[in-house]
């Protein structure tokens, strides 16, 4: 498994994070070596490492993010190409058995995929999340809020300290 870390500047009306973004390559490797594996699998898999209050479904098309909340997502079919950090940002191509961990306040879109292409979402310890679209008005509030979410306690892929 390669992890790369990403460090994104603030894009206002996207904070992004001072905490980076973390790219775990084919993480989930051993999850997909199973015949019949499925989404709820991986909600497992990180529910173990304290992610939770899961889902399984995709990316928006539309740059947005979570002030309240740090998300996890992981790649279960399929691969897209994710923009991070807001317009003339960084894109990433997420494959199956990816996973990213997003701090909060971190923007993120959905370029374009391949028809099967599905991810799993969940949140450290099932914290509840907002949706944000980079309303320049809540700019302020949201910095607020993001300065509030403390730093996970375990890595959501090797469930050591974070």
């Amino acid at each position: 498994m390669e992890t790369i870390k990403m460090q994104l500047q603030e894009n206002s009306p996207f904070p992004n994070n001072k905490l980076p973004v973390v790219i775990y390559k084919k993480a989930l490797d051993e999850i997909f070596k199973q015949n019949d594996y499925s989404g709820e699998d991986v909600l497992g898999f990180l529910e173990k490492h304290h992610y939770s209050n899961g889902w399984i479904n995709g990316i928006l098309s539309k740059h947005h993010f979570h002030s309240i909340a740090h998300e996890v997502l992981a790649c279960i079919s399929g691969s897209a190409r994710v923009q991070l950090g807001g317009p003339e940002s960084k894109i990433i191509t997420f494959t199956q058995g990816d996973v990213v961990f997003l701090p909060a306040g971190t923007a993120h879109k959905k370029m374009d995929s391949t028809e099967d292409f599905i991810i799993v979402g969940a949140y450290p310890n099932g914290d509840s999340y907002d949706m944000r679209y980079g309303e320049i008005s809540e700019y302020d509030k949201v910095k607020e809020n993001i300065i509030k979410v403390p730093k996970p306690e375990l890595d959501p892929v090797t469930g050591q300290s974070f």
